[in-house]
């Protein structure tokens, strides 16, 4: 056991290392400093982002396989002692892969079993992940013809369950659980959905209050801005409206507000679901959009294009309204250096914004949560790392 963990341990070192020898290599071409290197490793790996969170998991992974390993080699210890001649092959797990499945109620000898491959040995699809186990054969305790399923059911308001739900009203349970007071998820797709309350898990408590989420036609219901022309085939859309001006609230729940002193912003964010029914009928569009742009100014409009940006960006804009003056204004001294530098124009001021530097925030935002960090400077990381 010793050998095969030992190996295991090896393999995730070493493919780590290829990793950041390929990262680095891509750094340096791409004009990055050795010292903005240094600090997006060093930021990766104080976050626990691509590359070492992933190696973090793996040793994690490999550490519990080896509890697992240890407990099997016992239990079989304990049956081979007592004279057990046949074992039994139990799949545990709601859905087994390919190779252990198969196998649910077979029976052979430990040295049949040693031969074709044990739980763990590394001849499944599912490696040493594998969480099947070898009984023996005469036991008739449980139910044995069918997948066993380990531990207790997991809430779908759980934190981690963000971006997992099979089911709309299960993701809207989740949403209201994170934060979001008013929306109208249930007119879209489950997959836009999903994307919004992974978008939401990222960001930090203290920002994530009083949040009004929907599609395009609900964000003009909130705020009574009607998105018209070139605004339709916009990807989402976002405002901070006081309470007291959203069309949420009747006059009564508006008075009664306004006599106890109750009062407030919605944080509200618009997906076009209906213009884009799907992330990769959105992703298609960002990129022709930014391929269109490339070729009529010869500069690129966004920083980058991948799958569920939208809900990223915008949630992006509603933590920039939020952040302190002092951090605000550092924000704005940084994104000018940013802007001048980076060739996107996105980033760029615009006076028909009113937030300075408001979408340079919300691009790096979301490369800074979902994307690829290393296409940002290190300061703005360090700047990202404190929101």
């Amino acid at each position: 056991m010793s050998i095969v963990l030992g190996n295991q341990l090896s393999n995730v070192a070493a493919q780590t290392t290829l990793d950041l020898q390929g990262i680095v290599t891509s750094m340096r071409s791409s004009g990055m400093t050795d010292s903005a290197i240094s600090a997006t490793l060093m930021s990766d790996l104080t976050t626990g982002g691509r590359i070492f969170g992933n190696y973090r998991n793996q040793v994690k992974n490999t550490v519990k396989s080896g509890v697992s390993m240890a407990g099997s080699n016992g239990s079989e210890g304990r049956f081979l002692d007592k004279g057990v001649k046949e074992f039994q092959w139990v799949t545990v797990s709601a859905k087994p892969c390919p190779d252990c499945e198969r196998r649910l109620g077979e029976t052979g000898t430990m040295e049949y079993w040693r031969t074709v491959g044990k739980p763990q040995s590394g001849f499944s699809v599912c490696q040493q992940n594998c969480q099947c186990q070898l009984i023996a054969a005469d036991y008739k305790g449980e139910n044995l013809d069918k997948p066993l399923v380990r531990g207790k059911k997991v809430s779908v308001t759980d934190p981690k369950m963000a971006g997992k739900h099979k089911t709309v009203q299960d993701s809207i349970k989740w949403a209201e659980k994170n934060g979001v007071i008013h929306n109208q998820l249930n007119k879209m797709p489950l997959e836009h959905v999903n994307e919004i309350n992974r978008a939401i898990s990222k960001i930090p408590k203290r920002y994530r209050q009083n949040l009004v989420i929907g599609d395009f036609d609900y964000f003009s219901k909130v705020t009574g801005r009607k998105l018209k022309g070139m605004e339709l085939a916009n990807f989402g859309v976002s405002a901070n409206i006081n309470m007291m001006d959203a069309k949420l609230l009747t006059l009564k729940e508006k008075i009664a507000l306004s006599k106890k002193g109750v009062g407030g912003m919605y944080r509200v964010v618009g997906v076009n679901s209906k213009g884009y029914k799907s992330l990769d009928e959105m992703l298609k569009y960002q990129k022709r959009s930014n391929k269109a742009y490339m070729k009529r100014t010869g500069n690129k409009w966004s920083l980058e294009n991948y799958k569920g940006k939208t809900p990223h960006h915008e949630f992006g804009h509603i933590i920039h309204n939020q952040l302190p003056q002092d951090m605000r204004d550092n924000w704005n001294i940084i994104a000018k250096r940013w802007a001048n530098t980076a060739g996107v124009d996105m980033i760029k001021i615009k006076a028909s914004w009113t937030e300075a530097y408001g979408e340079a925030f919300a691009e790096a935002w979301a490369s800074y949560i979902a994307g690829d960090k290393s296409l940002l400077p290190d300061y703005i990381i360090k700047f990202m790392d404190k929101v």
